[in-house]
């Protein structure tokens, strides 16, 4: 993640000090300056480094990670407003693999609910079937009627089972989606951070998947 403040070296240093365990004998007088962490969540690796210009860049994999520093920073410097530009290659990937399976799960609800209306009405021409062949008293066909219910509605049970599945993995991948909205909301502050969770809301909605990693990655729809 890279963003600029308009802090001094020795205000991020007193930031640092406050927030993370640095060895007694660190002296950092003045930027450019880097710092290096071990975190205890996963045991990944997170990078701080400071410019003379203000410019940050926070490097870590892991994306809750990021947006807490980004929070923690923005609390102690009383900022309002923070724009950043952020890329999670790892993640990202895994939320694009995410999306696809949506729409997947989309088209096989689609034509599980069509399957089952086309069974449904196939299951009342054969019951209207079965009941002519019962009054006529032709056993033999009325007979291979039932059979036939039967086995359709075998399939009907078994298409709603896969349908009661797929349901319950459209329900938890649209929660995916959403936490990535959030964590893309938390490394901003103030008014870009809302501005992203509308823009990734309205990008979702609109199914342009490009530009809800434009939106994550850079923090607006604009080319």
């Amino acid at each position: 993640v890279n963003f600029t403040i308009a802090e001094r070296a020795q205000r991020v240093v007193m930031w640092l000090s406050q927030n993370f365990l640095l060895p007694e004998d660190t002296n950092i007088q003045n930027a450019p300056f880097q710092v290096c962490f071990t975190s205890l969540r996963n045991g990944g690796q997170l990078y701080i480094k400071i410019k003379l210009s203000g410019e940050i860049t926070v490097n870590t994999d892991d994306i809750d990670l990021a947006g807490d520093v980004i929070q923690s920073m923005a609390s102690f410097f009383a900022i309002e407003d923070l724009q950043v530009e952020a890329e999670f290659p790892v993640y990202f990937e895994e939320l694009r693999k995410v999306l696809v399976k949506v729409d997947e799960y989309h088209s096989v609800h689609q034509k599980l609910s069509a399957d089952m209306a086309d069974n449904s009405n196939l299951i009342r021409s054969l019951l209207v079937r079965a009941e002519d062949a019962r009054l006529m008293r032709d056993m033999k066909t009325m007979k291979s009627r039932y059979m036939e219910l039967y086995d359709l509605n075998k399939d009907l049970l078994n298409g709603y089972k896969i349908r009661c599945n797929n349901h319950t993995e459209l329900l938890g991948n649209p929660k995916a989606v959403n936490q990535a909205i959030q964590r893309a909301g938390r490394l901003r502050v103030g008014k870009p951070k809302n501005q992203v969770i509308t823009a990734c809301r309205d990008a979702i909605r609109s199914n342009n998947i490009n530009m809800l990693f434009r939106i994550m990655r850079v923090g607006t729809a604009l080319s």
